[in-house]
């Protein structure tokens, strides 16, 4: 379904520029305000509206993925206190988390370098000129290439043929049921191609073990990805963006990190300027609004619904930086009246600024000892953010 092939030749080019020129410039327009809130806005109340962007993102792209990942599994799981055996789609949404901080802690141009891609996708570097039968693996490494997959093409027919018809010979004479002679066929040729599809012969590559189809190209349709970044330069930062997005959907350069283009195409819209104080949730607005991303649809379709997302994205940021600013003067409610050292005004920044607080926490980054931040929460009252754990002992309250 999916080809290398993703060309766009200037007719393309420009009737895409005319027929999304409005979308364009309306998502443009929703991020720059949104990014200008933000860098207006306290450092902790703006700190707290991206660190939950962060996880409102990753339980979104789950969603897209047909999963389910509650938000409140996902903020206990990725601070250590999960109260139930974390799921897969805990687990992978904690990494999708993990990959949104680290790319919003880099500079944009560093995330979006060829080394910085082929590195996160594990797509190995060219032969060393010295050992043609070795490459250097992404921990730096030699592994010997599994270059029986060379051959497969050619010698692996007549070898599975005859381990087939020594297995099927082998089942007629002990009068068995032929249907278990295919079965067994096809487990010895799924283990000829694992062995040949991975190194046994070494530690190393025996703790890097892959079930991957080497026929899948991945070096191939990165580097078509990165052409069409370069041919988006002269296109506006959100065209450019989208496109980017629609082009890794399309072309998949990864086939096990696939949600991984949702955070690049934001990365890119901080390279352009138009987020620099936030990484946008493209995915959260994709989930949100009514459009679903298909290679079914029409070319402009699909960037013209990828560019309604982008405004969707900065529309709920802009309503998550409300409500928090609205729970903040809530609380501060509480906090009128105190004496002058008191620290309940500082613990209510803290349940802004994190999204989830322990009393441990709060105690280490007040200063103060648990029995005291026992005592300020119950001074919050009906304030107090909602309890995450449903326990009575080794509580968390956050407010998402």
């Amino acid at each position: 379904m999916n080809s290398i092939r993703y060309d766009l030749s200037r007719v393309e080019r420009q009737a895409l520029v005319s027929d999304c020129a409005a979308a364009a410039e309306a998502a443009a327009i929703a991020l720059a305000r949104y990014d200008e809130r933000l860098l207006r806005a306290e450092p902790f109340l703006a700190e707290g509206v991206r660190e939950r962007g962060h996880a409102f993102e990753a339980q979104a792209l789950i969603g897209l993925a047909g999963g389910m990942c509650p938000l409140e599994d996902l903020v206990l799981h990725d601070a250590g206190m999960d109260v139930r055996s974390p799921t897969r789609e805990i687990a992978r949404a904690a990494a999708m988390l993990d990959e949104r901080r680290r790319l919003a802690r880099r500079e944009p141009a560093e995330g979006l370098s060829e080394s910085a891609l082929r590195m996160r996708l594990g797509i190995e570097g060219s032969p060393d000129p010295d050992r043609p039968d070795r490459v250097p693996t992404p921990s730096g490494t030699a592994r010997k290439v599994a270059a029986p997959w060379d051959r497969i093409d050619v010698e692996e027919d007549d070898d599975d043929h005859a381990d087939e018809d020594d297995l099927v010979r082998k089942e007629e004479d002990d009068h068995g049921d032929p249907a278990f002679a295919e079965i067994d066929a096809l487990l010895a040729r799924t283990r000829k191609k694992l062995d040949a599809w991975n190194d046994l012969s070494s530690d190393e590559g025996r703790k890097n073990l892959i079930l991957r189809d080497p026929g899948y190209d991945a070096a191939g349709r990165l580097s078509r990805w990165q052409a069409i970044l370069e041919e988006g330069r002269g296109l506006p930062a959100t065209l450019a963006a989208a496109l980017a997005l629609d082009a890794w959907l399309w072309l998949e350069p990864s086939d096990r990190a696939g949600e991984l283009g949702f955070a690049l195409a934001a990365t890119l819209l901080r390279q352009r300027g138009l987020a620099t104080a936030h990484l946008p949730a493209l995915g959260l607005g994709l989930r949100r609004g009514k459009f679903r991303w298909s290679p079914h649809l029409a070319f402009s379709l699909r960037v013209k619904g990828l560019l309604d997302a982008f405004t969707e994205a900065a529309a709920f940021g802009q309503a998550d930086l409300d409500r928090l600013s609205l729970a903040r003067t809530v609380m501060l409610r509480r906090c009128e009246n105190r004496r002058g050292n008191s620290k309940l005004g500082e613990l209510v920044d803290l349940f802004v600024a994190s999204p989830l607080v322990t009393v441990q926490l709060a105690a280490a980054r007040l200063q103060v000892t648990p029995q005291a931040v026992e005592a300020m929460l119950k001074g919050l009252g009906g304030s107090l953010p909602r309890e995450l754990t449903g326990r009575k002992r080794y509580r968390a309250w956050g407010i998402l």
